[in-house]
């Protein structure tokens, strides 16, 4: 329930639902004019089988919660966006409930079935991006960033591109599903043709992330650390990689653990800040096209004290805003 007061109206009173009873593509048709299509995806598997700090499950309700708490005004329209729903993995957590990533068969009965949450999410968001839609993903894991990337490949017909805000790179070389690979993975089986990633921490690029990112004209990496050396500013980072990835569909990836002090599955001290974070998503929404963002990996905890929910839907509307305001 959406708290109200008199003479406000909330976006939970103006958002767009499916029609009860009707399918995706049959619902998303009843309000065409609800270009902005949320969808929840509450499994953190993958971060688990990556031998991380599980808790994101939770974020796609707390961010909801908060979305719906903001205000309607002229600034964003509640009849905008519609609300599909959670993409069905309550099955798989349950079955993953007790598995220890630690034992070599429990970890590889994460990884299938990190494999399975894929397979759905990818239907999702195909069925989102064939009707037209702009796809929010509110996570969970950042494994599931595999799934938008397919799902938009399938919809558009060709490899997308990415620009994902994080402090990882997610390119392990393993061919196991975890949140770790989920944009190697992507990029082997042909879903993603151009990677930029701003934000990178380079205490945590692997020898094989470092030596890839630097040698693979694919991809792109603007660290943390070359802001802070003053090799460039985050304005003109934002222009490398709006060059990089060029003018064709992109998927947003913003992974929380990029921001400094922001609870997630690998929380870190030393980041970019809120503020930044959400000007750059702004800019590259509104320079690009990305048929897709996904905001993952923060942890909410009890009633969301630290705001990471509020963080993630405030992104979402920032999306949108700059979306709706470039005329895309």
């Amino acid at each position: 329930m959406t708290p109200c007061r008199e003479g406000e109206r909330k976006m939970g009173q103006t958002i767009r639902t499916l029609p009860a009873g009707a399918g995706l593509s049959e619902g998303l048709r009843a309000h065409p004019g609800a270009g902005f299509a949320i969808v929840l995806v509450p499994s953190d598997l993958g971060v688990r089988a990556n031998l991380g700090r599980p808790g994101a499950a939770a974020l796609p309700q707390a961010a909801l919660r908060r979305l719906l708490a903001m205000q309607d005004n002229p600034g964003l329209r509640g009849e905008r966006l519609i609300l599909v729903g959670e993409v069905a993995v309550q099955d798989l957590m349950q079955q993953g409930v007790g598995l220890d990533p630690q034992r070599p068969g429990d970890r590889a009965r994460l990884h299938g079935l990190v494999a399975e949450v894929d397979t759905r999410v990818a239907w999702v968001v195909r069925t989102i991006a064939q009707e037209g839609r702009s796809v929010i993903v509110l996570g969970g894991g950042h494994e599931n960033a595999f799934g938008v990337l397919a799902g938009l490949r399938a919809a558009t017909g060709a490899g997308v591109g990415c620009v994902n805000l994080d402090a990882h790179a997610d390119l392990r070389a393993d061919e196991d599903r975890h949140s770790g690979n989920a944009f190697s993975q992507a990029l082997a089986q042909g879903h993603l043709v151009r990677y930029a990633a701003l934000g990178l921490q380079e205490p945590y690029l692997n020898e094989h992330m470092w030596t890839r990112l630097h040698g693979d004209p694919r991809l792109l990496g603007v660290t943390l650390e070359s802001l802070l050396r003053g090799e460039c500013t985050l304005e003109q980072a934002c222009e490398r990689v709006e060059r990089h990835v060029g003018a064709g569909p992109i998927a947003l990836e913003v992974d929380l653990d990029a921001v400094a002090g922001m609870p997630a599955s690998a929380a870190t001290p030393s980041g970019l800040t809120a503020q930044e974070l959400r000007r750059c998503v702004h800019r590259l929404a509104s320079s690009l096209d990305p048929r897709a963002i996904h905001v993952c990996e923060g942890i909410p905890g009890d009633g969301d004290a630290a705001g990471v929910g509020k963080l993630a839907a405030m992104v979402v509307r920032d999306f949108v805003q700059a979306r709706a305001g470039s005329g895309k």
